[in-house]
């Protein structure tokens, strides 16, 4: 189960979670056609569901409705990797600055994810979402929830981009791991100037990565 799927979920939630599972384990530069009839047998589900999650989807921007062809997801442009990028960056250094300067009980939780993260270096998709944990958890923490929730609508292209990057090189798991360790000590320190830099460069280091793998 995902980490950010709840045990409880009704089945739409069960379908729309299934649907964001399968879209971030797509590589960045490939598109896919989806049918309801095809998702609703792979997920083992109703088309009723499946259709109330696409709707979501598409209300988010992950899927398109194209006449006679079925569900477009669509590949990842460069523009679409540079606005990632940006939001992060923004509001990533700014999260870890103001969490840094209030030195919450969200260093336990960044700690605990690190450490999940250390044990997932044989299974991207799982270091990814722990990753995005990682970052989400700061981001929450610094508390502004329109921020937030800006910074989460970016998360299943995140995903996709994040797992393609790791797979670039093979030094990149413990770079990620590194630079995590590096923000996690900045904040733990309260020194919010450290903390932001650390930040800033984890996603350069990102981006590195990222440039390395739309070369090969």
């Amino acid at each position: 189960m995902s980490i950010f799927q709840t045990p409880a979920a009704t089945a739409p939630e069960r379908a729309y979670q299934w649907l964001r599972q399968q879209i971030a384990e797509l590589p960045w530069d490939q598109e896919a056609f989806l049918s309801e009839n095809s998702i609703a047998e792979a997920a083992q589900s109703s088309r009723t569901p499946v259709r109330e999650a696409l709707l979501r989807l598409e209300a988010e921007g992950l899927v398109r409705r194209i006449p006679h062809k079925g569900i477009y997801v669509p590949a990842l442009t460069a523009a679409d990797i540079e606005e990632i990028m940006e939001v992060r960056q923004v509001i990533g250094e700014w999260a870890t600055c103001q969490v840094a300067q209030r030195r919450p009980e969200t260093v336990n939780r960044l700690q605990q994810l690190l450490d999940e993260q250390r044990g997932c270096l044989d299974d991207a998709v799982k270091f990814i979402e722990l990753d995005i944990a990682f970052h989400k958890t700061i981001v929450e923490a610094a508390g502004n929830a329109t921020l937030a929730q800006v910074y989460d609508s970016q998360r299943i292209k995140q995903e996709r981009v994040g797992i393609q990057a790791v797979l670039a090189t093979a030094e990149r798991y413990a770079a990620v791991l590194a630079e995590h360790e590096a923000m996690l000590q900045a904040i733990a320190s309260g020194d919010a100037e450290q903390a932001q830099l650390a930040a800033r460069r984890h996603i350069h280091s990102t981006r590195d990565a990222i440039s390395a793998r739309r070369a090969r």
